[in-house]
């Protein structure tokens, strides 16, 4: 039977016809965009619920808070280093417990914990670029200089301590300086360089420390020193005239230098770099001065100053280091969590990159080199596994903590990182916190370690992790308790999920009711209509049945005509409904809007021809009598 037979039964009853149309349109598109709003409420909870994920961190005991300055003796401390020679500092105070095994198996354990997330500190060496400072509150670890120069001036002045001791102060300038570890720009644009020193003994021991002309004591660039390579006449080789190499600290940033009143000429006051004595890494190593006048041309090659060429190496790799953090996850650490390390551009590491040879930089380090999120940057991974502390990184600094190999490695940066407190000097968290040469790689990329075996983990090197975020609530409630009567100080943070999903929740609730009640009114409209064109022709089609017109052909003329007004309302309810979705929801969602839209008119399609051939089944059962009689009943 030809279209044109099909639409003139369109045609004959256009009021029915018209607002058929119109309510079978307005049907499909009230229940198409509220199919749409209702699977953005559930895309949106669950991409939400996907990246909320609940932090556990413990420890069986914090570090003692020693917040001045003073107390900055991590690297001393530790009883590896040498220069803890009189074992005056406990390694517990400066370091954080370990976590034995057996306790982290315990914890995984936990109900609701869907996995353990470590990370591990390695140096990772860049050629290219050197390590930024850090923070003014804290000593330079990586800031070590070993220089020749030719003494100018000596100007030692004698004086005596708090104790009534003599001491001698000495402000020694010198000239055709020449670095042979350290940052050349410590030195570009000053004709003159100077070191202070400060010297005295007393009853118990050689002591020594520096003087910066304004305290008489600061960690920050003076470390106290038990160093059993100065002793009282060492600093006799510093003569007028005489060559020497000399083993410094640089503070690593710009002073204001005021000379004596009288010394001018000698001492001009400037803005430079200066350098200290002072330096505890350096015991059993190389003393703080040497006096190499008339020593030959090669005397850095020879047998007796091969310790010398390992501490240049050690320094010249320190100034070029960064600090190569091996993750899986850089959210899954307690201060991203708590929302402090933040990503400013591009993204996190996630699990997804394992292998992939990304990694995510500070913001500090784009703007110091001028990089930008897809630049590449090239690391010489080290070998050392280093204890997370925010002021020395994975520097050596002595030479137990070198790196004796590396493995070149090229990663292309993915995201940029800050710490929001750095303003407020984050590193008082210097135990769980990050410097700004932290760069982020997946774990993968961890070599082969040469003191792995036995490695411990500090608490802020490993989290214990609730991937699920809708589990959060109950392992607050239940696991949290056993954590405490576990003897442990923990920090969780669920990342804010508490207070979003709950929010996320009733939007889902109420996009669902609505799509509900949509879908419940759009089904009525589908039996009106039904009712309107099928129902309503009984007669007619018992007509065409009694002139003797088959029942394949009876049925077209009432299911074509019908399914055709069916397509057309669906097609401009499909169309509304996704102009209304384009201009009303996520911009981020309506890129799958079409698809969802068609999927949806395309099943309100198939179900009212599926209510229309019900209907001519119902219809088909009555005798051509009953239906030829259908008006008069």
């Amino acid at each position: 039977m030809k279209l044109s037979t099909h639409l003139k039964s369109l045609y004959r009853s256009p009021l029915r016809t018209l607002l058929s149309l119109l309510l079978l349109a307005a049907a499909a598109f009230l229940f198409l965009y509220n199919l749409s709003e209702y699977s953005v409420a559930e895309g949106e909870y669950r991409e939400a619920k996907a990246q909320y994920e609940g932090v556990l961190t413990v420890e069986e005991q914090p570090v003692p808070d020693y917040t001045d300055n003073l107390r900055d003796y991590f690297l001393l401390s530790d009883e590896t280093n040498p220069g803890n020679t009189y074992g005056m500092l406990d390694y517990s105070d400066y370091h954080q417990k370990s976590l034995n095994d057996d306790l982290i198996e315990d914890l995984a354990a936990l109900p609701h914990i869907s996995r353990v997330e470590k990370r591990y500190l390695t140096a990772g060496v860049s050629s290219a670029n050197v390590r930024l400072d850090t923070d003014a509150h804290y000593f330079p670890y990586f800031a070590r200089a070993v220089i020749t120069a030719t003494v100018k001036y000596n100007i030692t002045e004698f004086t005596t301590d708090s104790r009534d001791q003599l001491a001698s102060r000495s402000t020694v300038v010198l000239e055709d300086v020449e670095v042979l570890g350290g940052n050349q720009a410590w030195l570009e644009g000053q004709e003159l360089q100077t070191v202070k020193l400060h010297t005295f003994k007393n009853a118990y021991r050689n002591q020594f420390f520096t003087w910066d002309g304004e305290r008489d004591y600061d960690i920050r660039t003076c470390k106290y020193c038990v160093d059993k390579h100065l002793f009282e006449g060492d600093a006799d080789v510093l003569q007028p005239g005489r060559r020497v190499l000399l083993v410094l600290r640089n503070n690593c940033l710009e002073q204001r230098v005021v000379s004596a009143e009288g010394y001018q000429d000698v001492f001009p006051s400037a803005y430079r770099h200066v350098f200290y004595v002072g330096d505890d890494s350096l015991t059993d190593w190389w003393p703080y001065f040497t006096d190499i006048t008339g020593l030959p041309e090669n005397w850095l090659e020879t047998e007796d100053f091969s310790d010398l060429r390992e501490l240049i190496q050690v320094t010249n790799d320190d100034v070029h280091t960064f600090d190569v953090v091996y993750c899986d996850d850089m959210a899954a650490q307690r201060r991203a969590a708590d929302g402090f390390l933040v990503c400013e551009e591009g993204r996190f590491l996630t699990p997804e990159d394992a292998g992939k040879p990304v990694c995510v930089v500070n913001t500090d380090v784009l703007d110091a080199y001028g990089l930008k999120v897809g630049d590449s940057i090239t690391l010489d991974l080290g070998n050392y596994l280093s204890e997370q502390y925010a002021p020395l990184g994975a520097v050596a600094s002595n030479r137990g903590r070198q790196n004796t190999a590396y493995t070149t490695q090229t990663f292309t940066i993915v995201g940029a990182w800050r710490d929001l407190s750095e303003g407020n000097h984050p590193f008082r968290e210097r135990y769980w916190c990050w410097s700004n040469n932290a760069i982020f790689v997946p774990t993968a990329f961890l070599s082969a370690c040469r003191n792995a075996e036995g490695h411990e983990f500090k608490p802020s090197e490993v989290s214990f992790v609730v991937g699920n975020a809708e589990e959060i609530t109950a392992f607050v409630e239940e696991c949290l308790p056993r954590v405490e009567a576990m003897g442990l100080t923990y920090s969780f943070s669920d990342s804010g999920w508490l207070l979003v999903a709950k929010d996320l929740m009733l939007a889902r609730s109420l996009a669902r009711t609505k799509l509900l009640i949509f879908a419940g009114a759009a089904l009525f409209a589908l039996l009106l209509t039904v009712w309107l064109f099928i129902g309503r022709k009984k007669r007619e089609y018992g007509i065409l049945r009694a002139l003797g017109m088959p029942v394949r052909q009876a049925d077209e003329r009432l299911f074509i005509p019908f399914l055709i007004l069916g397509m057309i309302s669906t097609l401009l309810g499909l169309l509304l409904a996704w102009a209304v979705t384009a201009r009303k929801l996520a911009p981020s969602y309506v890129s799958a809007s079409p698809i969802l839209i068609l999927l949806g008119g395309l099943g309100f399609l198939v179900l009212l021809a599926l209510m229309a051939f019900i209907g001519l089944l119902y219809i088909r059962r009555e005798s051509i009598l009953s239906l030829t009689q259908e008006k008069q009943k």
